[in-house]
């Protein structure tokens, strides 16, 4: 996907009504991605372009077929580069702005995990040790979506804002990398996915 579509995908989405800004998409389709079973194109689309995807212009649909399929071939084959794909702002107070990619990023994250966390972090047979990873990368990737959240764990990890700011990011970039793996792992673990799952988007 070039440059140049992207740049008018991105200005398509801030001027429609009640459509994901990109940075928010790329965040919601990483976690799409990453799940142990395919969410349904028709899911979303109506998600991403806030009901709105039929009436749709083709180019605009064809835009965002291909930053899936971007995004896919990250996660599965180049590796995913999360500093690559969205801004980071230096200061933590501007991560946190309602229109700070890091935070647009981690709001899609949580709102596409959350199509499948629960019946893995609440499976019977998955073993904690497992959960425990899963809920710690999840609680990584999202927390920049909550300011409240992000000041809490700043607080109690005893390091000012800045510095945990600094710390996050890395830590993002890290849990990014192998976030499909460790959904793979705990799904099989689970029982609730076959051994080998349609990853594949």
């Amino acid at each position: 996907m070039n440059d140049e579509l992207l740049t008018s995908l991105r200005e398509y989405l801030s001027a429609a009504d009640n459509a994901m800004p990109l940075a928010q998409v790329q965040g919601y389709l990483f976690a799409l991605v990453c799940a142990p079973a395919p969410i349904e194109e028709e899911v979303w689309l109506r998600e991403v372009l806030g009901g709105d995807a039929l009436a749709c212009d083709e180019t605009v649909l064809f835009a965002l077929m291909g930053l899936h399929q971007k995004v896919s071939e990250q996660v599965y084959e180049s590796g995913f580069k999360l500093t690559e794909n969205i801004q980071v702002a230096q200061r933590w107070q501007d991560n946190l702005l309602a229109d700070a990619d890091l935070h647009q990023w981690a709001k899609g994250f949580v709102l596409g995990v959350n199509y499948y966390l629960e019946p893995l972090l609440s499976a019977p047979s998955c073993p904690e040790q497992c959960k425990e990873m899963l809920a710690q990368a999840v609680t990584v990737l999202g927390l920049f979506a909550d300011a409240e959240q992000f000041s809490a764990h700043a607080a109690s990890s005893g390091q000012g804002e800045q510095a945990f700011n600094d710390a996050l990011v890395d830590m993002m970039a890290d849990f990014s990398l192998g976030f499909a793996e460790l959904i793979e792992l705990t799904a099989v673990q689970s029982g609730l996915f076959d051994d080998e799952p349609h990853w594949e988007a």
